[in-house]
């Protein structure tokens, strides 16, 4: 049992260091997820000598081009426009690391299960944030962690502190919100889906936790969490209460629901104790759901951060800067963070939509490799798009992960098997 339980925190650890990839102190050369990928890349080269066959499948090459597409057109554009902003030009090489490093994680799990499915991925993601909500709450009330933790990872934690702000260990601010957006994507995706998940009150309970708590402390951290969760929950809700064949509700709806409603007042007891007692978590809370509460005390739904991007939408004044863009980007240069304007004046109206096809394609093409995934590919879209009218980034990690791991269709039967329980391994 000891050795199980040490062997998952090992495996999450590997899993933590792609998905919030760090830079230590001590080696600062490499950040972990490049780490990952040198690893991906000699597990992925010995397999292919042993197989005697190299295989790249099809949604990797085709995402690979488009890849490739955006970053060539960003190169023109900078040059076009005669500027050295080179964000985006290098982009294939990101696109590279994310798929090595994600092999890496995959080779590594693979070494401890026989099969490395959707629900064991999301699993350990699962594990993967709440520890960085823990790590974050640590950091903000024990001065000892936050001290160690500032010695041996290199971040901006002089900004993040100046700022009040929680962090963990490469969570923070938008990135870390973006990425907690969305595995609560993938955990809804099991609670809606996933039947070894809806029949076993265990795992249930484990997901819905999960998914819980990391949507409060999660939006402590970085309100774009709330965006994943929003999205998320409304799919767990639709498919609860979604009407079977003849009208009906299924028995496992009708669990899955008082579970999620028994559970989702649990939390709030302990928040709302917690807002009154504790100051620290008392001024998070307000932070994380800041534009709940003006609207239940002003009637008016907004943030101190909504505000200012109303002053951020800024967009290119000639015809031309419109179609190729105006080689800029980022605030300092633009004075703005939204993501649709830092896009058009970086590489125009044909590097967004080259992009936008390019994780388009990415989400969509997983909906031939598991099984009901046609919606959750749908909310991985939305979020994206959703997250450009805030800031200039991506999730692509999460595709680099999902295009890894084994599908639902290369099973001999055409019935689901499970995956080897991480808790009984």
């Amino acid at each position: 049992m000891k050795r199980n339980i040490l062997t998952i925190i090992l495996l999450t650890i590997v899993v933590d260091f792609f998905y919030f990839d760090i830079v230590f102190r001590f080696f600062p050369i490499a950040n972990t997820k490049m780490m990952l990928a040198v690893w991906g890349i000699l597990a992925f080269v010995y397999k292919s000598i042993q197989e005697h066959q190299v295989h790249i499948s099809r949604r990797v090459i085709i995402s690979g081009l488009l890849a490739l597409a955006f970053s060539l057109w960003c190169y023109y554009a900078i040059i076009a426009n005669g500027t050295t902003r080179d964000t985006y030009i290098r982009y294939y090489t990101s696109f590279a690391t994310w798929v090595g490093g994600a092999y890496g994680v995959y080779s590594i799990l693979k070494s401890k299960y026989d099969r490395v499915d959707l629900y064991l991925l999301t699993y350990f993601l699962a594990i993967v944030c709440v520890s960085q909500c823990v790590i974050a709450l640590l950091i903000d009330n024990i001065p000892v962690i936050r001290n160690l933790v500032n010695a041996v990872v290199l971040q901006a934690t002089d900004f993040y502190e100046r700022g009040g702000r929680l962090y963990g260990i490469g969570c923070a601010l938008d990135p870390g919100g973006i990425r907690l957006a969305a595995a609560l994507v993938l955990i809804s995706h099991q609670l809606a889906k996933e039947d070894r998940v809806r029949r076993d009150t265990k795992k249930s309970v484990f997901f819905i936790i999960s998914f819980l708590f990391i949507t409060v402390i999660g939006s402590m951290i970085s309100r774009t969490t709330i965006v994943g969760a929003g999205l998320g929950l409304g799919y767990i809700l639709i498919n609860n209460f979604r009407l079977q064949q003849g009208g009906l509700i299924s028995k496992v709806q009708i669990n899955a629901s008082f579970l999620l409603i028994f559970l989702i007042a649990g939390v709030t007891v302990i928040s709302m104790i917690l807002y009154a007692s504790n100051q620290s978590f008392h001024d998070n809370l307000r932070f994380g759901f800041e534009g709940f509460f003006n609207w239940v005390e002003t009637g008016e739904f907004r943030t101190g951060s909504t505000d200012v991007l109303q002053t951020m939408w800024v967009w290119p004044t000639t015809p031309r800067g419109w179609l190729i863009g105006e080689g800029r980007c980022g605030v300092f240069q633009t004075g703005s963070d939204i993501g649709y304007c830092n896009f058009i004046l970086y590489s125009g109206l044909i590097g967004m939509i080259l992009f936008s096809v390019f994780f388009i394609y990415s989400h969509l093409s997983l909906v031939d490799k598991f099984r009901s995934f046609t919606f959750t590919a749908f909310l991985l879209i939305a979020l994206t798009f959703i997250i450009w009218a805030k800031v200039m980034t991506d999730i692509f990690l999460v595709d680099a992960l999902l295009f890894c791991i084994d599908d639902d269709f290369s099973l001999p039967t055409a019935t689901p098997v499970e995956a080897e329980d991480p808790e009984s391994a």
